[in-house]
């Protein structure tokens, strides 16, 4: 049965009027559905689903969906067909049980096991795991309400049923109001809100108010002089970070006026935890921002809470004029977790690559793995001997952790807290790991102007484990780089099988060519210049052969090695060349490669490519009887 009182006439009316307004369909979720509703659906259909679910639709909604549209148009991504509400059903609607969800609840939790989703369907997506639901059942029947799908969020929009909620998103959308989170604000104009802020009882009435005025795209006269005055009157509250980006709006004088006032009150966490969330959300540029607060963050900053001391760091690090000497006397008086952020944020300061010595106390001491973790993972990665002395000693002295039972089920508190301490000590060997593994390519691979970064080469670490390549490696092993298997494989269409056949083949190579594409790359790095390597094979190669990383001088083993490429690629050690004694034709294209020096090394050599190197020695050049490109 349909309703003769439904408003079809009105809606398509409305309807229309919103494309006009968005005939781009620029507005949050319009490029989805593009203001245009499904054909509507039968009444076979709707009765087949309302079988299913063991109770009738709300009957507004019945009606939208045989009158207007089967989905289509509606707020956010659109609304379901119901095809799409039966694929996203996926629990009991129980209509005669009483629903758990309700607009009663002010503190949501789904810990429990029942079938809290029960007495409503999804109507439509929001993006990620939030929807727009229709209570079907329970004294709430007819409503709308949002959800996150695993429970951690539930909330009821004002309208009492489908179809004014439905009404208020073309209302909005025809007003250009600002749509996002749409139904979270309050409905009406400037004035009706504004009569409402008049009305309210109190605090808690009154700023939902002030936060709803956000969706109007333009404020009027009258508008601004009623918010100017409302944010005037909190001055002093605890939080104004929700008021922050209206007052910009309002005008951005009146904005820094609200803070400088507040920082004046002494509410220096707060200020700057409004910072904080300004340099993310208010439309002003990060530097200047930061520069017109660093000269007051710099005289307290020894005298604010623990809990500052983050958004402090950070917003001095975008200030791009404060070095990292100023703000390092906070590290000596911080303790526990708020050492671990200040760690964090040091990294951000425009000159930390020069002082990385101020990492050297966390990375030394013991007492505190959390510290030492978080100075591993924050130092930053530069060419210094010290500091990769220092990681090398953390691998050693962490290395045991590798061994122990990180995979074990823990049972008894004593086994939990060994657990515990068994994966602190295993991150911490991971974390030195990496972090040397960075210095050393800053060692090896440095930047240059002008001069692309070759390729670091890098391979998941499930595909370490996979090839072995974690494992200690066998007495006197031969190290074989991945790269070389992979360019082996290329040519020949398989691996050697046997510890004689991988001899033999080394020994036989002439021709052998390394450049980065499709077949051997499974995914690229553009911006940082790194490749992750897909694996050469299913298995490890015979001992004494191992995969290594970082090692290429099984190169040298390649006897009758006449023609060898490499290109775009950083290799960590050349000193494989001098073996290369049969070498003729060398091209090292934009690689690493830097000492002339070691062509001397190759007395057959006949021609060499160094193009988009960063030579050293090239005097020996001028002595040499070859072809060479530089």
């Amino acid at each position: 049965m349909t309703s003769d009182t439904f408003p079809f006439n009105e809606l398509r009316l409305l309807l229309e009027k919103a494309r006009a307004a968005d005939p781009q369909c620029k507005k949050f979720g319009a490029d989805h559905h593009k203001y245009q509703w499904n054909p509507p659906a039968s009444l076979d259909e709707v009765e087949k689903f309302e079988q299913e679910i063991g109770t009738t639709l709300p009957q507004d909604y019945r009606d939208f969906l045989l009158q207007a549209g089967n989905g289509g148009a509606g707020p956010y991504y659109g609304l379901f067909c119901l095809e799409q509400v039966r694929g996203w059903l996926g629990w009991q609607v129980e209509p005669g049980r009483t629903p758990q969800i309700s607009p009663q609840i002010k503190e949501w939790s789904a810990d429990d096991p029942d079938n809290w989703k029960r007495g409503c369907i999804p109507i439509e997506s929001q993006g990620d795991t939030c929807f727009a639901c229709l209570m079907v059942a329970g004294p709430d029947r007819g409503r709308v309400f949002y959800m996150e799908y695993e429970g951690s969020w539930i909330f009821f929009p004002r309208e009492p049923d489908f179809l004014s909620w439905y009404r208020r998103w073309l209302r909005e959308m025809i007003n250009g109001y600002n749509i996002f989170w749409f139904g979270t604000n309050l409905d009406g104009d400037e004035a009706a809100l504004r009569q409402h802020y008049a009305q309210a009882a109190d605090e808690k009435e009154r700023l939902p108010v002030i936060e709803s005025m956000e969706k109007f795209p333009s404020f009027s006269e009258e508008t601004k002089a009623f918010l100017s005055q409302v944010i005037h009157e909190r001055l002093t509250i605890p939080d104004a970070q929700s008021l922050l980006k209206l007052t910009y709006r309002v005008g951005p004088e009146l904005y820094h006026q609200f803070l400088d006032k507040r920082w004046e009150a002494g509410l220096y966490s707060s200020v700057l935890s409004e910072l904080h969330f300004s340099l993310y959300h208010v439309p002003i540029e990060r530097t200047v921002l930061a520069n017109r607060w660093k000269e007051r963050v710099l005289a307290k900053l020894l005298e604010l809470p623990r809990e500052s001391d983050q958004s402090a760091l950070f917003l001095l690090s975008q200030s791009k004029t404060v070095t990292i000497e100023q703000a390092a006397p906070l590290l000596e008086k911080a303790e526990g977790g708020s050492k671990c952020g200040v760690l964090r944020q040091l990294r951000r300061f425009p000159n930390a690559d020069q002082r990385v010595d101020i990492w050297f106390p966390s990375l030394e001491q013991r007492e505190n793995l959390d510290v030492l973790e978080a100075a591993i993972l924050s130092v930053p990665r530069v060419n210094d001997a010290r500091l990769r002395a220092i990681l090398m000693e953390i691998q050693s002295e962490f290395s045991s952790a590798v061994e122990l039972p990180i995979h074990m089920k823990p049972k008894t508190p004593e086994e939990r807290e060994r657990y515990s301490l068994c994966s602190k000590k295993y991150n911490i060997y991971q974390a030195a790991c990496t972090a040397w593994r960075d210095a050393l390519h800053e060692a090896v691979n440095p930047a240059a102007v002008g001069i692309p970064r070759p390729y670091r080469l890098e391979i998941r670490y499930c595909d370490i484990q996979d090839l072995g390549m974690n494992q200690t490696p066998p007495p006197d092993g031969i190290p074989i780089h991945p790269m070389i298997a992979l360019a082996i494989l290329e040519e020949r269409g398989r691996l050697p099988a046997t510890a004689y056949d991988w001899r033999r083949l080394l020994e036989r190579i002439k021709r052998l060519s390394f450049r980065l594409h499709q077949s051997n790359v499974r995914a690229w790095d553009d911006e940082n210049r790194s490749a992750i390597l897909r694996w050469p094979n299913g298995h490890f190669p015979p001992s004494p052969y191992y995969y290594a990383l970082y090692d290429w001088s099984a190169i040298g083993r390649m006897k009758n090695l006449q023609n060898l490429s490499i290109k775009e690629i950083c290799v960590d050690d050349f000193s494989f060349l001098a073996q290369c004694k049969n070498l003729q034709t060398l091209s090292l294209y934009n690689t690493n490669f830097t000492d002339c020096r070691l062509l001397l090394e190759m007395p057959q050599l006949k021609s060499v490519d160094l193009r988009l190197c960063r030579l050293s020695y090239k005097e020996v050049l001028a002595g040499l009887p070859l072809k060479c490109q530089f």
